[in-house]
């Protein structure tokens, strides 16, 4: 326990007093007055033993950030120009590839068309202007549809349709209409010659048309109609 050592009297004082018990009591039997108490001494803190060593002050660890990855771009692609070689033009290529696809093709379409028969493309049914004569309505007359029929008293007949191209009424009109098959070679005979007496035709009219057809051949013997060319000539008017 600490003590104070009374600087009057060299007691030792216990540090709870504030002045030496036994002086206090010297001066009252003495009829002295109580005198202040001197100040405390100096507390000094206790000495620790030799043996004792005040461990180093050790500062306290100081966190680090691990270091961040640094960005990096993605490597670009690195082209390089490679000298060309030179050879032909794009436009002779381009040529040639023409050619050859053309010769394959008009091969293929002869190939087929010889496997297709004898017989022609069919021609449309008309009028060629030249063989309708020199009259001045053969530009504007056209004959069509020409269909081969058999009727009711089993003998053949022939329909078709007479077309007045012109901007006037026509009237008394009278046509020969020749017959021939598309396939028939030149100077063959014709299939039939019709006397058609139209009549009257309205400006840019029509009218349908009925003949006997004057042939040796049966019906079912008779071409298709698009095996079958017509031409005319004007008869009348003069």
């Amino acid at each position: 326990m600490f003590t104070w050592i009374c600087p009057q009297c060299g007691s030792e004082v216990p540090p709870s007093y504030s002045e030496c018990p036994a002086c206090v009591e010297r001066r009252q039997q003495a009829g002295q007055p109580a005198e202040p108490p001197p100040p405390p001494p100096p507390q000094t803190p206790p000495q620790a033993p030799a043996s004792y060593q005040q461990p180093a002050y050790q500062q306290p660890p100081v966190y680090q950030q691990p270091p961040q990855p640094q960005y990096a771009p993605p490597p670009q692609a690195v082209y390089t120009l490679q000298e060309q070689k030179k050879g032909m033009p794009t436009w002779l290529v381009a040529l040639l590839t023409i050619a050859v696809l053309g010769g394959a093709l008009f091969g293929v379409y002869r190939l087929v068309d010889g496997r297709n028969g004898a017989k022609p493309a069919p021609k449309a049914a008309g009028v060629k202007k030249e063989e309708a004569g020199g009259h001045p309505y053969a530009k504007h007359i056209e004959v069509v549809g020409i269909r081969l029929l058999e009727s009711n008293s089993k003998k053949s007949l022939v329909r078709y349709t007479v077309i007045n191209h012109s901007p006037v009424d026509l009237s008394g009109l009278e046509l020969t209409v020749t017959l021939t098959e598309t396939t028939s070679e030149p100077g063959a005979a014709p299939l039939a010659v019709i006397a058609a007496k139209v009549g009257a035709i309205a400006a840019y009219g029509v009218k349908d048309m009925e003949s006997p057809l004057e042939t040796k051949l049966k019906v079912y013997e008779l071409p298709d109609w698009q095996f079958v060319k017509v031409a005319f000539e004007i008869t009348a008017p003069k």
